[in-house]
């Protein structure tokens, strides 16, 4: 969409639920780094996705604070899991999000990362729209249309969430092959030495059977993150779901 009409923003309002005082800044929230390209003189989202980001972060630490009975680990594993691109890009799609974004490309090569950017956009333009005071709160209101924080509590009340990402795939790669796993990451980095990023590139398991390293694929890191611990740790989320669609057999991935 390269254009928003009036009736596009009205439609689009009424199924976040808020009507912004400000039209600008949801705009704004819609608008890629594409299409800024091009129209250089247009602001993107990037801004409002950095504000949203830490709103939504606060909002479910606070949520899991007042349960008062969440280690810091837990704490940070249950966010991690609620922020996963792939969460919020779902989100986003609920809303049907794709059609408004104004981007260069057309909507459905539009990817799940910038949906789920978007999304955190939007969540960054409620808040700064509705005012510090109230800020929050109108966030909060917006996010329980996805259930966001029942699917918090469904975690709670599950033991197994709170053990790390790692131990909870080599648990369960052991109890199919009494052993534990191999993995074999394939990074990227990016910026100077102090401020390194670092991305996961390829996934691949070695098969107790053949001796061979199998690639999952399609495994891979959707964004940057600060150490290659965070980045293990999202790409070994993706890879304890890719396992599970293929009930653990790494024959039938090889064979795909």
């Amino acid at each position: 969409m390269s254009e928003h009409s009036s009736t596009a923003l009205a439609e689009l309002q009424r199924r976040i639920g808020y009507r912004f005082t400000n039209q600008t800044l949801l705009v704004t929230a819609l608008t890629t780094s594409s299409y800024t390209q091009e129209h250089p003189e247009i602001a993107n989202y990037q801004e409002l996705e950095f504000l949203g980001d830490r709103v939504i972060s606060l909002i479910i630490a606070e949520h899991l604070f007042a349960q008062g009975s969440l280690d810091e680990g837990k704490m940070t594993f249950l966010k991690a899991e609620i922020e996963r691109n792939e969460q919020l890009a779902a989100f986003g799609e609920q809303l049907g999000l794709t059609v408004f974004i104004r981007a260069t490309e057309p909507h459905v090569e539009i990817s799940a990362k910038v949906v789920a950017d978007v999304f955190e956009a939007i969540c960054g333009a409620i808040y700064w729209d509705s005012g510090e005071a109230a800020g929050m709160s109108a966030v909060k209101q917006f996010l329980k249309q996805f259930d966001l924080f029942a699917r918090l509590q469904e975690r709670l009340a599950t033991e197994e969430a709170f053990l790390p990402v790692r131990n909870q795939f080599e648990n369960r790669f052991r109890e199919v092959y009494r052993r534990n796993p191999e993995i074999k990451f394939t990074y990227e980095s990016q910026g100077e030495a102090h401020q390194m990023e670092w991305r996961i590139e390829q996934c691949a398991i070695k098969d107790p059977a053949t001796g061979d390293f199998v690639d999952l694929e399609g495994v891979r890191s959707g964004q940057w993150f600060k150490s290659k611990k965070d980045a293990e740790t999202d790409v070994l989320m993706q890879a304890h779901e890719y396992m599970a669609k293929r009930a653990w057999r790494l024959n039938a991935v090889a064979a795909l």
